[in-house]
């Protein structure tokens, strides 16, 4: 086999102009059956989503498990789990790292991408346990004419502040990981 000059990567073959001509036309294809049927099986789920957070909205957050003396429901038992496989992420690419591994790359990088999925996953369900996503704004503190300030011993609260902040470490570390690989590409 060939090998690309000033590398050690083997070339498995040179591919012609007719070739990559190919290669194109099908990636262009209309999609098949399959992939319709995928979507459409999406398309399902979303709505059944839909309306299971509209039925939410109207009977109240008590389907959900949050009643007076519970109030600890379904949502804020996600965000602990989300929260626990984002710790996760973190751990391995901390351990990885502090072994100074020569394999560690692909690894950490996987793990910082699994920690920023799952605490932005854990970040929609502290807006979804308010049962009114339209008053949002209420947690956050912004100087009004009505000098209305949330409370900030509220859980609510606290969790939208730990997950920003557990997030933008998470992001930074995860870009901060992709630096040589970007300045490779």
């Amino acid at each position: 086999m060939p090998v690309f000059e000033h590398s050690n990567i083997p070339a498995i073959r040179m591919l012609g102009r007719q070739q990559i001509g190919e290669n194109v036309i099908t990636a262009l294809r209309p999609p098949g059956a399959f992939y319709k049927s995928a979507m459409a099986v999406l398309a399902l789920g979303i709505g059944a989503l839909l309306a299971a957070w509209l039925y939410q909205v109207r009977r109240g957050m008590g389907v959900a498990g949050v009643s007076h003396p519970v109030g600890w429901g379904v949502y804020i038992g996600n965000l602990v789990f989300w929260v626990g496989i984002a710790h996760s992420g973190t751990l391995i690419s901390a351990i990885l790292y502090l072994s100074r591994s020569r394999w560690r790359t692909a690894i950490s990088q996987s793990a910082e991408a699994m920690t920023v999925v799952a605490i932005a996953t854990a970040g929609l369900l502290p807006l979804i346990h308010l049962g009114r996503l339209w008053l949002v704004y209420y947690i956050l503190p912004y100087p009004s004419q009505r000098q209305i300030w949330p409370n900030f011993q509220s859980p609510l609260v606290f969790d939208v502040l730990a997950i920003s902040t557990d997030l933008i470490v998470s992001v930074i570390f995860f870009y901060v990981g992709m630096i040589p690989d970007m300045a490779a590409a």
